[in-house]
């Protein structure tokens, strides 16, 4: 049931973040044409910059939950694998702490910018990007939680929602690389 709900949730981040670097794209060439065209618009850097922001955020969870996020381990690699289990659960708490200040200093910066908007598109309230960003920390949280009891438990601490596709595709390169 929690591999479950886990896989539909990631699918979706994956999604909303697919969405976010469409917007991007967007922004970006409506901004070459209206530069090529001597137009002068000043919502487009701000809705990227805003929409990076939330691709950054909410694919953070994402990342740290198929393994993704970048880390420096060549000294972890090394260690015995009771040792590197360890060093994993102290990393996944690191993390939920962390998750857990950033929520709260969250919760105290929406307090301070209530009716605060946008710069060039006023009907965006920045409460609502602190919100999604408080959304992401929870979700890191729940994640590096998952992944530090799943280390203690001594199962893969990894959930790949892509799994199928990434062996499909193994398995059709292997194919093209025999020649059959």
């Amino acid at each position: 049931m929690f591999k479950k709900i886990a896989y539909w949730y990631l699918k979706i981040v994956e999604t909303i973040c697919v969405f976010l670097l469409c917007v991007m794209l967007g922004c970006m060439c409506i901004q070459i044409g209206c530069r090529l065209l001597t137009i002068g618009q000043n919502f487009t850097e701000e809705l990227a910059r805003l929409s990076f922001s939330l691709l950054i955020f909410l694919g953070a969870p994402l990342a740290l939950a198929e393994g993704a996020d970048i880390a420096v381990d060549m000294v972890v690699n090394a260690l015995p694998a009771p040792l590197k289990r360890g060093v994993d659960v102290l990393v996944d708490a690191l993390i939920a702490v962390f998750s857990a200040f950033c929520i709260r200093s969250l919760i105290t910066f929406t307090k301070s910018n209530v009716g605060v908007t946008a710069v060039s598109m006023t009907w965006i309230k920045m409460n609502w990007l602190y919100y999604a960003f408080m959304f992401s920390f929870g979700c890191l949280f729940v994640v590096a939680v998952a992944k530090g009891i799943a280390a203690i438990a001594k199962k893969p601490s990894v959930l790949d929602i892509n799994a199928a596709e990434k062996e499909r595709e193994r398995l059709e390169e292997k194919e093209v690389d025999l020649g059959i």
